[in-house]
C-alpha cells in the first residue's frame, strides 16, 4: 500500500522526531514510507516481512507484547515502535496484538540509518527513547487502559534502579556462542577445551541435540577425586539431561531455575531447543551486583536452621528497597516466591541431613500466591505435601516430621503460618496422590458453599521440590476433575455473588467495617476476583498452569473468553497488583491495613482507573454467570 504523499508529509510533521527534520528531508522520508493495513489475520506477518524497521501507527490500536505475553505498551496513532532492534542490532522478539484494525507506516532500516547519520537531533531522540525503554518497567501494563476510558492523559513511565536487570532477557546477557563437544570426546579433551576457552563449563551436544553439561566441579568431584582415567568419554562423568533456560526468558526466570536446582551453570536454548550458549551465576552477579543473587546465595549457603533464619531477616528490608527501585509488582511477587522456594528447599535439605533421605517419592506443593508467584510481604504460608500411594506408617511419620519442620522453619524465617491451616504440617494437607484426588473429587462432585470458597486455592499449585512425574500425573488428574460442569456452575454463581465496591452512580463503597468503613480491600474485591475468574476459565480449558497472566496467555484462543475480555482482565490484574504494591510501600512499617486503601487518598486519575478496573471485573462476572452459572 502506498500512502498519500502530501497527507503523509503533514502526518510526519506532527510526529516527533520527524518534525525536527528539514522540509526536504521529511519529504524524502515520505517518499520512502510503506503502509500496511493490519488486522488479527495478518498482524503476525509484520515483523516477519518487514524487520528490522521503524513502525509508526497511523490509525487503529495495537498492543506490543513481550515474549511471555506481558503487555509492554498500548500503541495508538503517532506512536513509534521497533527502534530498539534498529539501535541494538538484536532480533525482534516482541509480538504485536490487534486491539483495533488500522494502518501502520514502515520506515526501512536503510532510511532510518541514513537519518541517524545526517540528522543528529533525530538520532539523539531515538537514543534517548531507547534509554528510557531500557529503564522502563518491562512488561508493565500501563494504567492507560483505564485512563483512556476515563478520558485522562496517560501516566508517565517510572524509572528503575539496578533491579531492572532482572527483567532483561537471557539472550541479551549471553554474549559468546556456545562452546560444546560431543559425548564421545575424552575427558582430557574437554579439560583442554575449557582451559583454552577460559570457561568453567561446556555443553555436550550430539547431532545438534543437548545431551549433557560438563563443569569444572564435575572434573574435580567425578574425575580427579575418583582417580578416573582422563581418556574416558565425557558421557561417563557429565550431568545428563540438564535443566535449560530459553534465550527469550528473563534473568529472573533463570535465577529462579538455578536456585531451584542449586546449580551455577545453565544451558541456554533457542525456540527450537537448540543450544546457543551458557549462563552462569557469575553472569547474574555481574548483572545484579549485590542484588537478589547474593541474597539467594546467602540463603543457600546456610548450614543450619539458625543461619537460615538469620539470613532471612534481611528479606523484608531488602524487598522494600528492591520494590521502591523497581516499582514493578510482578517482579517483586516472583522474587518473593523465589525466596520462599529457596528457604523451603533449604529447610527440606536440613531435615534430610538429620533424618535421612525421603523414604518415598513426594512433592512439596506451593498453593495460592506462592503457587501463582504473586506473593507480597503480607502473604502467609499455603503449602502441602503430595505423597506416593501405599506408604507405611513409618514413612508417613517421616513426612509428618518434614511438614512440621519446614512450616515451623518458614514461620521463623518470617513467612506467617496460614490462619486456615493450609500447611503441610496439617494432615489434611499432607496426602497421598489417591488421597488428594479423593478430596478433589468430593469438592467437585458435591460442592458445598464452604468447600467452594475453600478449595479454589488448591487449584493454584506448583511443584517446589520433588518428583516431577508424580506431580505432573497428579496435576493432570486434578485438571480433569476441575472440568466438572456442576462444579464450574457452582463456582460461577459463587463469584457472581461477590459485589464489587461500586455503588449508585458509580461511587465507591467501603468494604470494611468500624473505623475502616471507608476503605476498599483491593485484594479481596479486585485481585482475588480476577484470579477466581481466570481460574474458572482455566479449569474449563483443563489448564495446569497456576500463574494468572500465563493462564490468560494460554486462553488467548478460548471459545468462551473473548480477546477483548482477556486483555481487559490482564490489564486490570496488573493495575491492581501495581496499586497494591504502591499502597504497601506507602504503609510500610505502620499498623495500617496492607490490602485495604482509601480511594479518596488516590489521585483523580487513579480513582478513574480503579473504577474502570472494577467495571471490568463486574462485566466479566456477568459473562461468567451467563456462560457457567446456569449449569447444574
Amino acid at each position: 500500500m502506498q500512502p498519500d504523499f502530501s497527507e503523509l508529509n503533514r502526518f510526519l510533521l506532527d510526529c516527533p522526531p520527524f518534525d525536527l527534520l528539514s522540509d526536504d528531508k521529511r519529504q524524502w522520508v515520505a517518499a520512502q514510507v510503506k503502509a500496511v493495513y493490519l488486522n488479527e489475520h495478518n498482524v503476525d506477518e509484520l515483523f516477519k516481512n518487514y524487520s528490522p524497521a521503524l513502525y509508526i501507527v497511523r490509525s487503529g490500536a495495537f498492543d506490543l507484547l513481550a515474549p511471555d505475553g506481558d503487555l509492554i505498551e498500548r500503541l495508538e496513532s503517532h506512536d513509534l515502535f521497533g527502534f530498539p532492534s534498529l539501535l541494538s542490532g538484536r532480533d525482534v522478539v516482541n509480538k504485536l496484538s490487534v486491539v483495533e484494525d488500522g494502518i501502520v507506516y514502515i520506515i526501512s532500516a536503510e532510511v532510518f540509518d541514513h537519518l541517524r547519520q545526517h540528522a543528529r537531533p533525530f538520532e539523539r531522540y531515538f537514543i534517548h527513547a531507547h534509554e528510557q525503554r531500557l529503564l522502563s518497567r518491562p512488561g508493565q501494563t500501563s494504567p492507560n487502559f483505564a485512563a483512556k476510558k476515563a478520558g485522562a492523559a496517560p501516566a508517565g513511565v517510572e524509572g528503575l534502579g539496578d533491579g531492572a536487570s532482572l527483567q532483561r532477557l537471557v539472550g541479551e546477557v549471553v554474549a559468546r556462542q556456545a562452546v560444546w563437544l560431543s559425548s564421545t570426546a575424552t575427558i582430557q579433551q574437554a579439560a583442554q577445551r575449557m582451559r583454552d576457552e577460559k570457561i568453567s563449563s561446556l555443553l555436550v551436544v550430539d547431532d545438534g541435540r543437548l545431551v549433557g553439561i560438563l563443569t569444572d566441579r564435575d572434573l574435580r568431584n567425578r574425575v580427579v577425586a575418583q582417580g578416573l582415567d582422563p581418556s574416558l568419554h565425557v558421557n561417563a562423568v557429565m550431568t545428563q539431561a540438564p535443566a535449560t533456560i530459553a534465550a527469550k526468558q528473563s534473568l529472573l526466570d533463570a535465577l529462579t531455575l538455578m536456585t531451584q536446582h542449586n546449580i551455577h551453570h545453565i544451558p541456554v536454548v533457542d525456540e527450537n531447543d537448540q543450544p546457543v550458549g551458557m549462563l552462569t551465576l557469575s553472569d547474574l552477579i555481574r548483572q545484579q551486583k549485590s542484588e537478589p543473587v547474593m541474597l539467594i546465595s546467602a540463603l543457600n549457603r546456610a548450614k543450619t536452621r539458625d543461619e537460615l533464619v538469620h539470613e532471612a531477616r534481611q528479606i523484608p528490608e531488602y524487598i522494600h528497597s528492591f520494590a521502591q527501585r523497581v516499582n514493578h509488582a510482578a517482579a517483586v511477587g516472583r522474587l518473593l516466591a523465589s525466596l520462599t522456594d529457596t528457604m523451603t528447599r533449604k529447610l527440606i535439605d536440613l531435615y534430610e541431613q538429620n533424618h535421612g533421605v525421603a523414604p518415598a517419592a513426594y512433592v512439596w506443593l506451593a498453593f495460592g500466591s506462592q503457587g501463582r508467584e504473586d506473593q507480597t510481604l503480607s502473604s502467609d504460608q499455603d503449602n502441602g505435601l503430595l505423597l506416593a500411594n501405599d506408604l507405611n506408617e513409618k514413612q508417613l511419620q517421616w513426612f509428618a516430621g518434614l511438614g512440621e519442620f519446614v512450616c515451623e522453619g518458614l514461620a521463623a524465617c518470617g513467612i506467617p503460618k496460614c490462619p486456615g491451616n493450609i500447611m503441610a504440617s496439617n494432615p489434611d494437607c499432607r496426602r497421598t496422590r489417591a488421597g488428594w484426588l479423593e478430596r478433589f473429587r468430593s469438592w467437585t462432585e458435591a460442592p458445598t458453599p464452604k468447600a467452594l470458597m475453600y478449595c479454589q486455592i488448591f487449584f493454584d499449585s506448583r511443584n517446589v521440590r520433588g518428583n516431577k512425574r508424580l506431580y505432573q500425573a497428579y496435576r493432570e488428574d486434578v485438571a480433569k476433575l476441575g472440568r466438572s460442569e456442576i462444579f464450574l456452575g457452582n463456582l460461577a454463581r459463587l463469584q457472581a455473588n461477590v459485589q464489587v465496591p461500586l455503588g449508585l452512580f458509580n461511587r465507591f463503597r467501603g468494604t470494611e467495617s468500624g473505623k475502616d468503613s471507608d476503605l476498599i480491600d483491593i485484594k479481596r474485591y479486585g485481585l482475588a476476583l480476577i484470579n477466581d475468574i481466570v481460574r474458572l476459565y482455566s479449569l474449563h480449558a483443563g489448564l495446569t498452569e497456576p500463574r494468572t497472566l500465563t493462564r490468560l496467555a494460554l486462553l488467548s484462543n478460548s471459545q468462551l473468553l473473548s480477546k477483548s475480555d482477556n486483555q481487559a482482565l490482564a490489564e486490570a490484574w496488573q493495575f491492581f497488583t501495581q496499586l497494591r504494591l504502591q499502597h504497601q510501600l506507602a504503609v510500610w512499617g505502620t499498623e495500617r491495613p496492607k490490602n485495604a486503601l482509601d480511594p479518596d487518598q488516590l489521585s483523580t486519575l487513579s480513582r478513574r482507573q480503579l473504577k474502570s478496573a472494577f467495571r471490568i471485573i463486574k462485566d466479566c462476572q456477568q459473562g461468567v454467570s451467563l456462560k457457567f452459572g446456569r449449569i447444574g
